[in-house]
C-alpha cells in the first residue's frame, strides 16, 4: 500500500477529472473497456459520484450525478462535460487559500467532504479539504487543490495495475487564445516560477513533478489532433487532451481499433508519431467530449 502524498504545495498533480454529468455508467463501462481499472463506485457527501483510476500517486476521476437525486453537486451539474478538472495537490488546504488570496485570485474557503470506501470487507470513510478557484478565475475548466485527511484509503497498490498498462497521466492540453499569458495564470495558480514556451507551434509548457500542462492556440490545437479535437463548449479556453503513458501502446492499438470498427460514431482513432521516439494512439471518446492520446516508445509498440 502507497500512503505518502507529500509534496511541495502546488508542484503536483493529484488528478484531472473527466465530467460523465448523468452518464457515470456509460463512462465507466467506456473507460474499463479501454483497459483501465476502477475502484469500486465512491459516493461523495457532496452529492455526486466517481470512479478512480488510479497511477500511485495520482490518479484520473470520473465523477457524475447520480439520476433521480435529489440532491446534486452544483458545480458538476454547471460544468463542461468531458476533461473538466485539474486538481493539484495540497498537504494545507488553508494555508494555500492563503496563499492564493494573496496572489489575489478569487478562491473559496476550504471545503471538507468525504465518501465511504469499502477497504479489504470493512467501511472506511475517505476524507478531503479543497480550495477552488472562483469559476471563471481560469476558464478551461475546475482548477482547485486537494488535501487527503486519509491518504490510505485513496492510494494503495492494488488499484494501480491497469490491464492497458497504463503507468501515469503525462501532459494535459490547454486550449487558449493567449498561450502564454494563460500559462503565466496557471504557473501564478500553481505557485510556480516560470514557464518554459517552446519551439515553432508547440506551445508553451508548465512543468510539474512528472506531469506537463502544455498550452496551446486553436490553430495549433486543431494541427495536432484535426478531426478529433473535441469542442470548446463556449468556453474562452478549454481542456482539449489528456495524454496518458503506456508500457503497452499495441495492445491500446488494437483495442482501440475494435472499439471504432464497432462504434465509430462515439469512438474516433488516430495514430501518430510524436517526436524523440514516441509513437501516440489517440481517441475521441465522442459521447464523452473527451480525448485522450496513448503514449510509448516505438519499441513498445511494435513489441
Amino acid at each position: 500500500m502507497n500512503t505518502s502524498t507529500s509534496s511541495a504545495p502546488g508542484q503536483t498533480l493529484d488528478h484531472v477529472v473527466v465530467n460523465a454529468m448523468f452518464d457515470i455508467d456509460a463512462a465507466a463501462a467506456c473507460f474499463a473497456e479501454l483497459g483501465f481499472a476502477l475502484t469500486p463506485r465512491g459516493y461523495h457527501s457532496l452529492g455526486s459520484v466517481n470512479h478512480l483510476m488510479m497511477f500511485g500517486d495520482h490518479y484520473l476521476e470520473l465523477v457524475g450525478l447520480p439520476a433521480g437525486s435529489m440532491r446534486l453537486r452544483r458545480e458538476i451539474l454547471e460544468s463542461r462535460l468531458g476533461i473538466d478538472g485539474l486538481v493539484f495537490r495540497t498537504d494545507d488546504a488553508s494555508a494555500t487559500y492563503a496563499r492564493l488570496i494573496a496572489a489575489h485570485l478569487h478562491a473559496t474557503e476550504p471545503q471538507s467532504f468525504s465518501r465511504p470506501v469499502e477497504i479489504d470487507g470493512v467501511e472506511q470513510v475517505a476524507k478531503f479539504a479543497t480550495t477552488r478557484l472562483e469559476p471563471g478565475e481560469l476558464s478551461a475548466g475546475r482548477v482547485y487543490f486537494c488535501e487527503h485527511l486519509t491518504p490510505q484509503w485513496v492510494f494503495r497498490d492494488e488499484w494501480t495495475k491497469h490491464p492497458n498498462r497504463a503507468t501515469r497521466l503525462a501532459e494535459l492540453v490547454v486550449v487558449s487564445a493567449d498561450p502564454h499569458s494563460e500559462a503565466q495564470r496557471y504557473a501564478l495558480t500553481a505557485g510556480e516560477d516560470s514557464v518554459t514556451a517552446t519551439p515553432g507551434s508547440a506551445g508553451v509548457r508548465l512543468s510539474l513533478r512528472g506531469f506537463d500542462l502544455r498550452f496551446v492556440g486553436e490553430a495549433a490545437y486543431q494541427a495536432r489532433y484535426g478531426p478529433l479535437a473535441c469542442h470548446a463548449a463556449g468556453r474562452a479556453s478549454y481542456f482539449g487532451a489528456l495524454v496518458v503513458e503506456t508500457a503497452g501502446l499495441r495492445s491500446v492499438r488494437e483495442k482501440l481499433a475494435s472499439m471504432a470498427q464497432r462504434d465509430p460514431a462515439s469512438v474516433k482513432v488516430a495514430h501518430a508519431t510524436t517526436g524523440d521516439g514516441v509513437a501516440a494512439v489517440r481517441v475521441l471518446l465522442s459521447p464523452l467530449n473527451t480525448l485522450i492520446e496513448f503514449i510509448g516508445t516505438v519499441e513498445h509498440a511494435h513489441s
